[in-house]
This record gives C-alpha cells, structure tokens and sequence, in this order.
C-alpha cells in the first residue's frame, strides 16, 4: 500500500487521475445519497398525479348504465389502484377493495351499510406527502401498510377515495436507486480508463519537458523540446527551448563579462593606484611652496636682516609662493567640482568666435614675451551652445599649454572644424611631438610629460584634467594629434541646444 501511494505520488498522471476518480466518485455518492428522497418526491407526485386523473376519470362516465361499475374496476386495476365510493354520510357505496367479480356484492351495496376502509385507516407518520393537495398518508390497521389516500368528490355529491400503496412507490424508488448505483459504477469505471488514455497522452509531454529542464540544470543545453501543437503545452515547450537558448547565450556572456570583470579589477587597481600617486602629487605640490614660506617667514622673524630690500624681497618670495598654492587649490577645487557633478550644467548659446579673440588678446603680453606669431583662423561670428566660462578655461588651457611647449617656428594657430552637430576648435603649436607613450596619459591629474619644465612656469599638470571633465560635461569630444612639426590639441562644442536632446530640460 505504502508503495502504491509513493507511486501515485510520484507521478503526475497517477496522481492526476486518482484525484480525479476520489472526485467522480464522492460526486456520484452525493448524488446516490440525495437521489433516494428526490425519487421519492418524485414518484408521490407522479401518484399524486395519477390519483388526481383516476378522480377525473370517473367523474367523466355516466352514471347507472350497465357497464359503469366495470368501468370503475377496470379503470382500478388498470392503475393498480383501489377505489371507494361514499355517500354525503360516509356509507359506503362502492369499492374495488378485497377480492371477487366486478359485479359481487363486495363490490357493490346496495343497503348503504357498509362502512368506508378510509374511516377504519389512522394517518400514517412515516410517509411524507409533501403537502400535495387532497393527498393523504394512511395506515390500514389490519396489515400495517401505508397508503396514499387521495379523496375528492364526484359531481353527483358522493364521496370518492383512491388508494395506492406506499409500499409500490417504495419498490420502484428503490429499484432506480439500485441501478442508479450500478450505473455510478459502471460510469466510474469507463471513465477511468478513458481519463487514464487522455492523462497519459497529456502528460507524456510534459515527462519529456521535465527531463529536458533537468540537462539544463546540469547546464546541458543541447537537448530541445519537440513540437507539441499549439496549445498551452506546445507554448510551454516552445518557451522552454527559448529559455535554453537565453541561458546558454547568458553562460557566454557571463564568461565574457567575468573576463571583462578581472580586466576591471586590474583598471580599479590602477585606478587606485592613481589616486594614490594623484595625493602624493598634491602633497608634493604643496610641500614645496609650504617649506619655502615657512623658511623665509621664520627668517624674517627671527630678523635675519634689517636690510629693506632684503626683507621685501623675502616678503615677495612669500608672496609669489602663496599665489602658486592658491593657484594650486582652486585648479584643484575646480576639478574637484566637474567630477563631482556637484554643479548645474546651465549651457547658453553666445559667440565663441569673439571668445576666441578677446582671450588671444589678454594673453598677448605672453605671445610676446615668447615671441610667438599667433594666428587665429576662428571666424568672428562663430556661435555654440555651452556654458560659456567652462569653455573659457578650456581655451586658456590650451593656449597656456601651447605657449609652455611652443619652439622651432614659435607658431600657434587656432581654427574651427564644421561637423554636423559640433563645432570642432583646435589649438596648434610648432615644436617637438609628444611621445605615444605619454599620448594617454596626459589627461590625467599632475602628469607632466615635458620634465623639464618645473615649477617656475606654475604648472602642476591639472589644466589637461581640467578640459577633459569640462568636455565629458558636454558630452563632447577632446583629442591630441602629432603633426609634422607640432602638436594639434582640439575639443568640439554643440551649435545648438538639440544637440542635448531630452537630457536638457
């Protein structure tokens, strides 16, 4: 038995199918324990109704002719009924109770002395009638058995009453609940075997999906579902296979990513690393103008000199030393500010062109002191939408950087590129070309490539980061490229505000 149920447990159809037949069968033991009292009100209101037609019947024939009390016996039997006929004081005229010939006197009195078996009968409680009008349950004192009493009255005035046996109704009810159960069984049966048929060739399916999702499990992916139609099971298959086909392609990728993860790893290492060298750098920086204020302070201090000049030169020092580090902390500060993101980005549209030109002027003391020709090929009316002044530390950054490496010719040319959503500016300078090793480097914080140049021209090597950030702000593009006899270093601007799409509201 233990077997039996660890096997029915164990597969689906089994399970499915016995399930159901526990259904059909406590459904068709319901109906077998109700069908008994529905059969019963049934069948009295069937006898109701044949009592009420018997009672028609007679009151149809006529009267005194010789054939009207064989008529009433006929019409007696042939229902398997009795009836009894009464006068207005309950004498009996006529009955079909007992035994004899339609025409004995047991059937027909004519002293009117006879009394009515309906006044001998006691109402029986055992028997519903449920309230059927004129019907009554009787019991006959004389052999305990009960029976329906339907009484009316004829035309003429007399009385008549018409008996049926409880016990009739009672056989017939039971002989249909009999085969009612044997047809319960036999229905249980041949359902069973056909929902066994229809399971199996349901489930088949669905064994074959299930061992399929086990190779995916074991991450074996070759193995497919068949075509099973285009019902919800066909649906199921066909998603299965889809489901496969995703997690193999998702393994690969995983592999590919896991790669690129242990690539990433090695870049945040670096990364890392760079931010470790960028506070060196910083302390570095900052060690150098800190231990030259704090020496000449103490100096002064401690009167190293009473001379004037001395001590002017001394605070001049001091005081060129402190512009450097100021200088320092806001380059710093403003870096600080575009990684973060902290600030708004509030881009406007205005003329660069004229941006260009003003800036070349101001720096006009240094292009001389250099004697560097500067040529600017910028048109004057050439406008962009972007934020003006992150633009402008853009350009001087530039220009401060092509003046520092400006040589050979002493040449600096700025220009515009027209692309179709971008401007591009360059900034061109002659002089030697930046070594491929240090092409991707020099955007990053306090690299310097020309070592040579130090302190003295206050560059700390952040101006490049600087761009970078503002660029990646805009979401546009800078870049460096060695010429023949130079260095071009460009960054593109948008001409309009669409440029920006739906990002700038």
């Amino acid at each position: 038995m233990k077997k039996l149920v660890k096997l029915i447990r164990g597969k689906v159809r089994l399970k499915l199918f016995a399930v159901l037949i526990v259904v059909i069968a406590v459904f068709l033991a319901v109906i077998n324990l109700i069908s008994y009292p529905i059969l019963m009100r049934s069948f009295t209101n069937g006898t109701h109704s044949s009592m009420a037609a018997i009672v028609n019947a007679v009151n149809s024939l006529v009267p005194d002719p010789g054939t009207y009390y064989i008529d009433l016996y006929a019409l007696a039997k042939n229902n398997n009924m009795d009836i009894e006929i009464t006068d207005a004081d309950d004498f009996l005229i006529y009955t079909t109770v007992g035994t004899g010939s339609a025409l004995s006197s047991e059937r027909f009195s004519t002293s009117g002395s006879t009394a009515s078996q309906y006044l001998s009968m006691q109402t029986s409680s055992e028997v519903d009638t449920y309230g059927l009008e004129n019907l009554e349950a009787k019991k006959r004192l004389a052999t305990n058995a009960d029976y329906f009493v339907y009484s009316g009255e004829l035309e003429q005035g007399d009385k008549i009453f018409v008996y049926y046996s409880v016990a009739n109704v009672k056989s017939v009810v039971d002989l249909a609940d009999k085969v009612y159960s044997i047809f319960s069984i036999i229905i249980i049966a041949v359902l069973g075997i056909i929902f066994f048929i229809v399971f199996s060739k349901f489930i088949k399916p669905v064994e074959e999906i299930n061992d399929v999702t086990k190779d995916m499990a074991r991450l074996n992916f070759d193995r497919k579902c068949d075509d099973y139609g285009e019902d919800e099971i066909g649906e199921l298959g066909r998603s299965i296979n889809v489901l496969s086909n995703t997690l193999d392609n998702t393994l690969d990728d995983l592999k590919d990513k896991n790669e690129q993860l242990e690539k990433d790893i090695e870049l945040r290492r670096a990364l890392d690393n760079k931010r470790k060298s960028f506070i060196g750098n910083v302390s570095h920086e900052l060690k150098t103008p800190i231990a030259i204020i704090s020496g000449y302070a103490q100096g002064l201090y401690d009167g190293i000199s009473d001379d004037p000049e001395v001590i002017r030169e001394y605070c001049g020092i001091i005081n060129e030393e402190s512009r450097k580090m100021n200088d320092l902390v806001l380059e710093l500060l403003e870096l600080s500010k575009l990684e973060s993101k902290s600030t708004p980005f509030e881009p406007e549209y205005y003329c660069i062109g004229e941006q260009v030109s003003m800036l070349i002027d101001h720096l006009s003391l240094q292009f001389e002191r250099s004697d560097i020709t500067v040529t600017n090929l910028v048109p004057r009316e050439l406008y962009c939408y972007a934020e003006k002044d992150k633009i402008e530390t853009v350009l001087r950054n530039y220009l401060t950087n092509a003046i520092s490496h400006c040589s050979g010719e002493n040449v600096i040319e700025l220009g515009a590129r027209d692309f179709s959503e971008t401007t591009e500016i360059y900034v061109y300078n002659s002089g030697e070309n930046i070594k491929s090793e240090d092409i991707s480097e020099i955007w990053d914080s306090f690299y310097r490539a020309d070592k040579a140049h130090g302190r003295s021209e206050n560059r700390f090597g952040l101006g490049l980061s600087i761009v970078k950030s503002v660029m990646e702000k805009h979401s546009c593009r800078c870049g460096v490229q060695n010429l023949d006899g130079g260095v071009k270093f460009t960054f593109e601007v948008p001409k309009d505000k669409s440029y920006y799409g739906e990002d700038l509201q």
